[in-house]
């Protein structure tokens, strides 16, 4: 294979000399193919990070022939440039008109500069440069406050004496632009596209036959851009002529290929790949799209094909690929090869003809045919080369893919590690079916990136290469753990049966389901092309799902509907999204219900008319939606969790922020209701809000918050800022009630980040076991540098879950009572209960009602129970009463019917009657007076014997047994033979003994 033979040859020809390269002048030269590619990275530092910036001169095969270093110190009126380690959208490259020049732009940053992207200018420049064919690199040229706090893209020049450069201007103090224009050496730049947010944000420049175009992801122009009228230099329109097909997000570079063929990348979404526009007499029609990552892209008329030079992959060690296409009005690649591939701690962004090299149109020789190695994508948006893992975790994700040979040899496939340290080479495992298809699994050693080299030789000895790159995070200190890949900032999850659950972020408008063992998702559903954009101007915004509830089968996806952190307007937030689930666990789909936005100016309208009788303005929901005001802090408006009210149609929103303080002090956490919200969302009926609720959550904010299977309510509470820590409270759902924190706060040993999601909250009983989510956006969970949420793939992006039990000191866990004999009681006469759902070792009072007579004061087990004998006092009056088990978590209360005492002389009072049996009484014993013996009203007691609870009526006369009576006797022997007295069965303070072996008086 021609990459692995010439390693060597690369190593040795890659030269740097005075910085000028061996080339010969621009002439046409059709075989091979003379490249350019933009390579950011020092071989080490990872994140948003400045880096220094070079250009690697290679050919169609791969075999380098030089590198150019741009500078990184400013040298007389020579500015550094450089780039973000990992700003996959920095660095495109294009040459120039005349075929002399290439360009690029960066910023004139020190390396090692933070956030370089958010620098402002002109304190950092934007910075271009222009590379010519003998190496000379030239950077005089800045943009003054041009892309302040934002990205710079891309430049192009007609002949190396006027620039045009693309970026997001919208922040600029006064340069705002989406194209900006000056000439060589200038730092005075007009701007071209200027005026409405979606002007001002433009993304790759390029010009062909004359005329200047810009690829947008802006609502009206999302594609590609006709600048004006030929190369203009003063404030011009925009005109859409490619429109992005639909599934695809973020047009990025683009070439254009003859006259009538046009190649686009756009790096997200569904349709994500290059797609093919041919010019028919209607303009540009899409036809069809290679799938893939692709960022930069070149190409040329080949003979009857297409050849296209591309950078596939954002992240470190990503490759550059030639493809071929010979398709005519489809996309037929039939030829796919990696000739480059980025080091460890190095990036191709973007790819060019190289200065001086003017394209031909002959064929292109690929030489022989090589083994194919085809990655299946499994992460939407991903490239299917990346992978995510975890120290220790048995589920680690696999990687599958196909090997081919055209040749129709036997392929075999081996894998090699470029780290032993974190995948050692017989920790990787290569499985290949008869089909061609493969599985690579690894057993990963330590934290870490390791590229891992798959090899495909066939038969005859061709082979080629493919490196499958294997990021791994530390083992987790938890063992109900588990991480998901595909998102970084979890903010709001459902369980739908088995352990599976659906999750979406406040980055991405999908929504994910993933299995209870982690991993990548099981499925993905995008609603975002059916949802009506909040702000038609920016179609492409993230809704910033931030909370989620539930009625029946339909869930309601809730956006912050705030501003951003920086303070800028997102009405793409302002959102509600309701989804019908079908089906549970593994096979769960999702349906698009409807949605909703004017939730935020309802808000705000009920608010400033002190529709709640607070005052006016108590919110602050006004101020709070105003530009430059940002969602962070206590005075903002921020939703963060939802949950159905108890009337089972009003959502409630539980807010971030605002934090409410009352005349007392405290601290309150706010929550609104939306009425009727199935109606809002799928019907005509207005947003009508609701009276609020502020709670006091010990100073801080909801981040979630769920309503229980019977009907109570769990809140995941944090700072409203990023201060304060977590919590978990239960609460009734009453206004009135305060809610109750659980004993013990949520934390994940060795895992950063912010809790956001609960999962699943079957009850508020305490030992119920919940899964909490953490949003990990923030966190480096690599030990690379890069946050998360900064990660090139979404393949790399993952978060974390966990269980938690609750501990609510037992006040939602219901109390029970049972009575061992039933719930007829002798007063005088000893009972066994057991009690449960208290508290451990919780003091516990056994009280009979109406007039209250406590029987004993005990305390709960450990596990919250108690098991005890008491006695009813002899006093008690016979009839109905209720017996309680008392303490401070609540009560059980039981109905029992007390009859009353025996006589002291051992006959016993039946109910008024009943006649008195030939055997009644008992031998040697004596009834007393009014006792129903002979002669009596009533009869005593028989030797008839009854089993469970006896039965009999209220009052002083209510039924005893001789069963009863023989008890006794025995009880008082036993007493007298234990040096006791028979009067300890009348006493009202009686001695029990509990499980645990302990006793109270």
């Amino acid at each position: 294979m021609r990459l692995v033979s010439r390693l060597a040859a690369v190593l040795a020809a890659s030269v740097v000399a005075g910085g000028a390269l061996a080339l010969p002048a621009g002439a046409a030269d059709p075989a091979p193919d003379r490249l350019a590619l933009s390579v950011v990275g020092d071989g080490a530092t990872t994140g948003n990070v400045a880096v220094p910036v070079a250009l690697r001169l290679l050919d169609g095969d791969g075999l380098v022939s030089g590198t150019v270093p741009l500078p990184t110190t400013a040298d007389g009126d020579q500015h550094a440039l450089t780039l973000g380690a990992d700003r996959d959208q920095q660095g495109a490259l294009q040459q120039s008109a005349d075929h002399r020049f290439v360009t690029l732009a960066g910023y004139d940053a020190a390396p090692g500069t933070a956030d370089v992207n958010a620098t402002t200018a002109p304190g950092v420049l934007r910075v271009v440069a222009r590379v010519a064919e003998d190496g000379t690199v030239d950077t005089s040229t800045t943009l003054a406050d041009g892309f302040s706090a934002r990205h710079v893209r891309g430049a192009v020049t007609d002949d190396g004496s006027t620039v045009w450069v693309g970026g997001h201007g919208g922040d600029a103090p006064t340069t705002k632009g989406g194209v900006l224009t000056l000439p060589l050496g200038g730092d005075a730049p007009t701007a071209v596209t200027t005026g409405s947010s979606n002007l001002n944000n433009g993304r790759v420049p390029v010009l062909h036959d004359g005329q200047l175009y810009v690829s947008s992801d802006r609502s009206g122009f999302s594609g590609v851009n006709k600048v004006g009228t030929g190369t203009p230099t003063t404030p011009s329109t925009l005109e859409l002529v490619a429109a992005a097909p639909a599934g695809a997000d973020i047009a990025h570079d683009f070439t254009f290929v003859g006259e009538d063929l046009l190649y686009v990348a756009f790096t997200e979404g569904t349709g994500q790949g290059l797609a093919k526009y041919v010019r028919d007499g209607a303009g540009w029609q899409h036809v069809g799209t290679y799938p893939g990552a692709f960022w930069g892209v070149t190409g040329r008329v080949a003979g009857d094909d297409v050849v296209l030079y591309a950078v596939r992959g954002a992240s470190q060690g990503n490759e550059a690929v030639r493809l071929v296409d010979q398709g005519d009005t489809t996309v037929d690649v039939v030829h796919d090869e990696t000739i480059a591939r980025a080091g460890l701690g190095e990036a191709f962004r973007g790819v060019a003809f190289a200065p001086g090299f003017v394209p031909g149109d002959g064929p292109v020789d690929t030489g022989s045919e090589q083994p194919g190695i085809a990655w299946d994508v499994r992460v939407a948006s991903g490239s299917g080369n990346v992978l995510s893992a975890v120290v220790g975790d048995p589920t680690n994700p696999v990687a599958t893919g196909t090997v081919t040979d055209p040749l129709g040899e036997d392929v075999t496939l081996t894998a090699t590690s470029g780290d032993a340290a974190v995948v050692p080479d017989e920790g990787i495992t290569v499985t290949v079916a008869p089909d061609g298809t493969f599985t690579v699994a690894a057993v990963p050693a330590a934290a870490g990136r390791a590229p891992l080299t798959l090899t495909a030789t066939t038969t005859d000895g061709r082979t080629s290469t493919s490196v499958l790159d294997y990021w791994v995070s530390t083992a987790l200190s938890d063992p109900t753990a588990t991480t998901h890949v595909g998102m970084s900032d979890a903010s709001a999850a459902y369980d739908v049966g088995d352990g599976y659950f659906v999750a979406g972020d406040d980055d991405s408008n999908q929504i994910r389901l993933y299995a209870p063992e982690g991993g990548e998702p099981v499925a993905e559903f995008d609603f975002h092309d059916q949802v009506p954009a909040g702000d038609p101007s920016r179609p492409a915004d993230a809704w910033d799902l931030e909370a989620a509830a539930r009625i029946d089968d339909v869930i309601y996806w809730v956006g912050s509907l705030g501003n951003t952190n920086s303070g800028n307007v997102r009405l793409a937030r302002d959102v509600v999204v309701a989804t019908r689930v079908v089906g549970s666990g593994a096979g769960t789909t999702l349906e698009l219900v409807g949605s909703t936005h004017g939730i935020r100016q309802a808000l705000v309208d009920w608010d400033v008319s002190d529709a709640h009788g607070l005052g006016a303005d108590t919110f602050g929901f006004d101020v709070a939606t105003q530009p430059g005001w940002s969602a962070r802090g206590p005075h903002s408006l921020n939703v963060e969790g939802a949950a159905i009210a108890p009337d089972g149609t009003t959502l409630w929103l539980a807010f971030r922020s605002p934090i409410i303080t009352g005349a007392d002090g405290a601290d309150r956490a706010t929550i609104v209701g939306v009425r009727d919200i199935a109606d809002v969302v799928t019907g005509d009926a207005p947003v009508v809000i609701g009276d609020p609720v502020l709670l006091d959550l010990d100073g801080l904010a909801y981040r979630d918050m769920e309503r229980t299977d019977d009907g109570q309510y769990l809140i995941l509470a944090g700072g409203s800022d990023e201060e304060g820590g977590f919590a978990v409270f239960g609460w009734s759902g009453d206004p009135a009630d305060a809610p109750v924190r659980s004993a013990a706060d949520p934390v994940l040993a060795g895992w950063d980040g912010s809790y956001e999601a609960i999962v699943s909250a079957p009850s508020l009983v305490d030992g119920t076991v919940v899964r909490l989510l953490k949003d990990s956006g923030t966190v480096d969970i690599y030990g690379t540098g890069t946050v998360a949420q900064d990660l090139p793939s979404t393949e790399l992006k993952k978060f974390v879950g966990h269980d938690v039990d609750l501990s609510f000191g037992a006040l939602f866990t219901p109390k029970s009572v049972t009575l061992a004999a039933g719930t007829t009681l002798r007063a005088g006469e000893p009972f066994e209960l057991l009690a449960s759902g208290y508290a451990a070792g919780e003091a516990v009072d056994v009280v009979l009602q109406s007039a209250p007579v406590t029987l004993l004061s005990t305390s709960a087990d450990a596990a919250g129970r108690l098991s005890a004998t008491a006695v009813v006092p002899v006093d008690v009056p016979a009839g109905e009463h209720t017996l309680v088990i008392s303490a401070a978590s609540g009560e059980a209360r039981l109905p029992v019917t007390v009859l009353a005492a025996a006589p002291d002389d051992g006959t016993v009072t039946p109910p008024p009657g009943t006649e008195t049996p030939a055997e009644s009484g008992v031998p040697g014993e004596s009834s007393a007076p009014g006792a129903g013996g002979p002669g009596g009203d009533g009869a005593g007691a028989g030797g008839g014997a009854v089993s469970g609870p006896a039965a009999g009526g209220a009052g002083d006369g209510l039924a005893s047994t001789g069963g009863d009576v023989a008890e006794m006797v025995a009880l008082t022997v036993l007493l007298l033979l234990a040096g006791g007295t028979a009067v300890a069965v009348r006493r009202s303070r009686v001695r029990v003994l509990t499980d645990a072996g302990t006793s109270r008086q």
